[in-house]
């Protein structure tokens, strides 16, 4: 039986359906499978199965499903959003093309104050999956100091592995074959050295079923809950307002029906704050829960990407292609070059342009490089005590600048897209610092710490620093500079506090 009492109206309440939240149910299900489960998401269901990944769908259900999940912009075409744009924002197709299709922007016209440069093109999705239906499925684990130094490394190691098998990550070994194994080799000439992660290649959340190539969204993560765990419920168009506190215990949550607009009460025995690195401090500050470190520490990696035309001894004439290799080239982070690069030929790869597109077009290949950022507590989003969002939450401002070592690793970062390039091409344009907020990854606004000292907001087990029964989860947890894709992490770091949680609920039976 489940650990009822007769205050509760569900056991766990998770708020927010993407990774994070969706890794939260799942383990708690699989652990505590008799467990009453309710996930709350402010956004609609989208066509087709619940949490699938729009690359996944057909070209007419992923339309609309883009169009759903753009909040206060739902319904609106990508084309009309890139009216309302803040003066000196980059509308370029880069940018067209991964910040607007599914997404809303925090704030298109942000005021900035003397010295910041802002995060502009921060962006969410508001809908049932969250990011975890619209994101790139790009995969790598952390190394040296973007690593999380107060847990232990082989328990860290174990949930990574777990992350791995629950998201169906691919990984093509090195060296690689044809094409993607000369690019390999030449990035390893290049970067590889003492002290630094040898060259690799990018492990994916995707494989292939027959012909086909299957992206891992968040019904991945998922599975088969509501089948498995009958107490399971996920209800959309549901906007958790405020966690509900008695005696400094989470009870519950005061929820909004965003089709009613009826407000009622959810009591819960634990209560699960996945909402993303934005929203959820949002959902805390409304709460009245504010310790000093919340919204702040906001840390987005920087992003560079740029085409190549690639040189006589990498066209992919010469080489054999197997199109189930992704072929996407992985120069990792390292202390010692604090950024992550990728490479990847777009004729080897599953995104390959046609033969008829002409021989320019078929030695088209993509660099992008992310780089890590100085941490900070003065980069903060803040929350007004007055004026409210288009979800009548707290309105948010982003403050964020950049450092003299920040502009140190942005130069480092041009430098080495210059390198890689050269080395199998000539860059078709010069590589250009994206928009701040484009990279979609918002970390530290939650912070998981080893103590309560001021610096945190959670343990490192995801519990709120003395709320009891309060646990966070998503990227604002990680507190680390990072320059890699920060969603397998997140989606390890779910499953260990889940664990934790799910440990709490059984000794209740």
């Amino acid at each position: 039986m489940s650990p009822r009492n007769d205050r509760t109206d569900v056991d766990v309440l998770i708020v927010g359906s993407g990774p994070a939240g969706s890794m939260y149910a799942r383990t708690i299900g699989e652990l505590v499978p008799h467990a009453r489960i309710l996930m709350v998401e402010a956004g609609p269901r989208v066509p087709g199965t619940r949490g699938d990944h729009t690359q996944n769908m057909s070209e007419q259900d992923r339309e609309a499903a883009q169009l759903l999940t753009q909040g206060p912009d739902a319904g609106t075409q990508r084309d009309a959003a890139l009216l309302d744009i803040a003066e000196g924002l980059d509308p370029s197709l880069e940018f067209r093309q991964t910040v607007l299709p599914g997404l809303h922007f925090v704030d298109s016209h942000p005021t900035l104050r003397s010295g910041e440069v802002g995060l502009p093109a921060a962006s969410m999705s508001t809908g049932v999956g969250g990011m975890g239906i619209h994101w790139g499925a790009s995969t790598p684990r952390p190394h040296q100091s973007e690593r999380i130094p107060f847990i232990p490394e082989d328990e860290m190691d174990a949930a990574l592995s777990h992350a791995e098998r629950v998201l169906g990550v691919t990984e093509q070994r090195p060296p690689g074959a044809g094409l993607a194994a000369a690019i390999h080799s030449a990035m390893a000439e290049e970067f590889d050295g003492p002290g630094l992660t040898p060259v690799g290649f990018m492990p994916s959340a995707m494989h292939w079923e027959g012909e086909r190539l299957v992206f891992s969204g968040t019904g991945a993560i998922l599975g088969d809950l509501e089948e498995d765990v009958p107490g399971f419920e996920l209800r959309p168009e549901t906007l958790a307002r405020r966690v509900l506190l008695e005696d400094g215990v989470a009870v519950g949550a005061e929820l909004q029906d965003r089709i009613t607009g009826e407000v009622s009460t959810v009591r819960a025995a634990r209560v699960v704050v996945c909402a993303d690195g934005l929203r959820t401090p949002q959902v805390l500050f409304a709460s009245g829960i504010r310790p000093r470190a919340l919204g702040h520490y906001l840390n987005e990696h920087f992003q560079m990407a740029s085409f190549l035309q690639l040189g006589d001894d990498f066209d992919p004439a010469r080489f054999g292609r197997d199109p189930r290799e992704h072929g996407y080239v992985l120069i990792p982070f390292s202390d010692a070059r604090p950024m992550q690069g990728g490479v990847m030929a777009l004729a080897d790869s599953p995104y390959a342009i046609g033969d008829d597109d002409g021989a320019a077009a078929s030695r088209l290949g993509i660099l992008a490089w992310y780089a890590a950022k100085d941490v900070r507590y003065e980069d903060a989003v803040e929350f007004s005590e007055t004026e409210t969002d288009f979800f009548g939450m707290p309105r948010m401002t982003i403050r964020y600048s950049r450092t003299d070592h920040d502009q140190k690793t942005i130069s480092a970062m041009y430098a080495n897209s210059i390198r890689s390039a050269a080395r199998i091409g000539e860059l078709t344009d010069q590589p250009t610092l994206a928009a701040g907020g484009s990279s979609l990854h918002y970390q530290g606004t939650v912070r998981m710490g080893p103590v309560d000292d001021g610096s945190s907001v959670c343990d490192e087990r995801l519990r709120v620093w003395g709320i009891a029964h309060l646990y966070v989860g998503g990227n604002g947890v990680i507190p680390t500079a990072t320059a890699a894709n920060p969603t397998l992490t997140t989606v390890a770091l779910a499953w260990r506090a889940a664990k934790e949680l799910a440990a709490t609920l059984a000794d209740e039976r």
